[in-house]
C-alpha cells in the first residue's frame, strides 16, 4: 500500500497505484481472516475511487515526450534543405546561356550561398548561424522536458504553453515537410489536447486502516 500511494503521489501512475492495491486485497482474500475485513472493505473503497479516474496515460506520455527530445538532433532545419526542383531548373538553365554569364552566375550563387538565401513554397526561413541552431535544439529539449515535468505535477498550463511554444518553433525553424518533423508535430499536438489536470485520490482510507490493524496487533 504504501508503493500505491508513492506511485500515486509522486508519479501519479494510477494504474500502478490500483495494482498495488489488488495485490495487498488478494493476499488478504488468501489469509480469509475476520480482522482483515475493514482493511479489505477500505481498500474497495480506495480502488474504485482510483477506477472512476479518467484513463490517462502519464508514463506512456512522458515517454513520448523523453523520444522526442533524443529525435530532435536528427531534425532538418528549414534553412538547411534546397528544394530538388530548384536545382534542377539552375542546373538546365545554365546549359543554356553565354560561358561569361554562366561565371558571372556561378559567383553570384556563391555570394548569395554566403547569406544562405533560398525560396521556398513558404515564407523564407529565419536565417541562423551555426550556434543559434544549436542553441534553437536545446532550447526545444528544455521546453519538452520542461513539459515533461509538468505532467508530472499535473499543470495543464505550463504542460499546453511548452508544447506549444515547441511546435511554434518546429513550425518556424524545420523543414516541415520532412515525415520526421510532420511526425513530431502530430505528436505534439496530440498531447497538447490531453487533460493532465487530474484531481488523484489520497489512500487516506486503507492506510488508516492498515495503522488501526497493526495498533490493535501490538496492544495484544
Amino acid at each position: 500500500m504504501n508503493l500505491a500511494g508513492q506511485q500515486l503521489q509522486l508519479a501519479g501512475n494510477v494504474q500502478t497505484a490500483v495494482l498495488a492495491l489488488q495485490t495487498a486485497d488478494a493476499k488478504l482474500a488468501v489469509l480469509n481472516r475476520p480482522q482483515f475485513v475493514s482493511l479489505r472493505k477500505a481498500l474497495g473503497r480506495d480502488l474504485d475511487r482510483l477506477r472512476a479516474l479518467p484513463l490517462t496515460d502519464l508514463t506512456g506520455i512522458s515517454l513520448k515526450l523523453e523520444n522526442m527530445v533524443t529525435l530532435v538532433d536528427e531534425l532538418p532545419l528549414a534553412m538547411d534543405v534546397r528544394p530538388p526542383q530548384a536545382a534542377k531548373a539552375v542546373v538546365s538553365a545554365a546549359k543554356n546561356i553565354p560561358w561569361w554569364e554562366r561565371v558571372s552566375g556561378e559567383i553570384w550563387q556563391e555570394i548569395k550561398g554566403l547569406v544562405r538565401i533560398q525560396r521556398f513554397d513558404r515564407a523564407e526561413p529565419v536565417l541562423l548561424a551555426p550556434g543559434q541552431s544549436f542553441f534553437l535544439r536545446d532550447n526545444i529539449k528544455l521546453r519538452l522536458l520542461n513539459a515533461r515535468l509538468a505532467l508530472l505535477s499535473h499543470d495543464q498550463w505550463i504542460f499546453r504553453k511548452d508544447l506549444k511554444t515547441a511546435q511554434d518553433w518546429l513550425e518556424k525553424h524545420f523543414d516541415t515537410r520532412d515525415k520526421r518533423v510532420q511526425a513530431t508535430q502530430a505528436t505534439l499536438k496530440q498531447l497538447s489536447g490531453t487533460d493532465i489536470n487530474i484531481e488523484l485520490p489520497n489512500l487516506n482510507e486503507s492506510l488508516s486502516a492498515l495503522r488501526l490493524l497493526r495498533s490493535q496487533k501490538e496492544k495484544k
